[in-house]
């Protein structure tokens, strides 16, 4: 018996993006140019051959169920092959264009994303990208209410509206900048910093995305002034480097900053802790076809990753 790859139609999926991406059955028979009847009977099929509800329904309104949102990220990554299949057997320059529109916490440091990137680009020359920084709430904020397509952040906890997968993992360690007096010095211990003033994340509460940080705190008795905040890391950066006061940060980050000499990492040696930084998106995500390339594109290389 042949399986489900064999027998199941790509035009089902098809419209079973559009479906999501639009938000109802009737945009998206507009957007195809089909009648609502035939996108309702595609939809069905999907679900018939896939023995799983896809769209759990509530008056006038849906969600993806468990199994919907599955197949639609799955769908995405298929498109992006088949799109990128399209472009592989053509000789004339590449016709995609259009908006991939971004938010990003500061200071996102990752070879992955910035590869996924520049490959996009040098492939799609005719697509341009519009990028939003600031906190990982801006972010999301954005995500909520179609501002950006997808971004990536810190979180706490499962955000409602919002599907993640983990981009990469930050090792967090204090810091002092060469001004200040513990810079260079050797055998330092945790207690040897409980007096100093701190530099610190407008989060780094204990019910803030960087709560981890303020946990370490409290349990080590860090107890020295907080003399900075900010929700930038660059700005975070900054005043550690200037010796306003000691301050932790993802290593990978500041790691010229170390080579360079204008950082010093200080006990303890394992680091303070360990945070996820998240690839984000809304559920029922509103994709232009770059941005659908684009996520398929980046989802497959974190998978390639794994």
């Amino acid at each position: 018996m042949s399986g489900i790859h064999d027998r199941l139609d790509w035009n089902l999926l098809r419209t079973f993006i559009a479906i999501v991406q639009e938000g109802s059955i009737s945009r998206a028979a507009e957007r195809l140019h089909l009648t609502q009847p035939a996108v309702s009977l595609a939809l069905k099929r999907l679900e018939d051959r896939l023995g799983e509800r896809m769209i759990v329904r509530s008056g006038n309104t849906f969600e993806l169920s468990g199994a919907g949102e599955l197949v639609y990220r799955e769908a995405v990554v298929i498109y992006g092959s088949i799109a990128r299949l399209s472009m592989a057997v053509r000789d004339v320059p590449n016709d995609l264009s259009g908006v991939v529109r971004l938010a990003l916490v500061t200071g996102v440091n990752s070879e992955l994303f910035d590869q996924v990137l520049s490959d996009f680009h040098r492939n799609n020359p005719r697509v341009t990208f519009e990028i939003l920084t600031g906190s990982s709430d801006d972010v999301q904020h954005a995500l909520l209410h179609y501002n950006a397509a997808f971004g990536i952040c810190l979180k706490r906890r499962k955000i409602e509206g919002l599907s993640d997968t983990v981009l990469l993992h930050q090792r967090y360690y204090l810091y002092c900048g060469e001004s200040h007096p513990l810079f260079g010095k050797k055998n330092l211990q945790v207690e040897h910093l409980r007096n100093e003033n701190f530099v610190s994340f407008a989060s780094e509460q204990l019910d803030g995305v960087l709560a981890p940080l303020a946990l370490y705190r409290a349990q080590e008795r860090l107890e020295g002034r907080t003399v900075g905040t900010s929700c930038s890391l660059d700005e975070v950066a900054r005043m550690v480097r200037t010796g306003i006061g000691i301050g932790a940060l993802p290593e990978h980050v500041v790691r010229a900053d170390l080579d360079a000499s204008r950082l010093w990492k200080l006990p303890p040696e394992d680091g303070v802790a360990r945070i996820s930084l998240y690839l984000m998106w809304n559920q029922n995500p509103r994709f232009s076809e770059a941005e659908e390339v684009f996520f398929s594109c980046l989802l497959g290389a974190l998978r390639a990753a794994e």
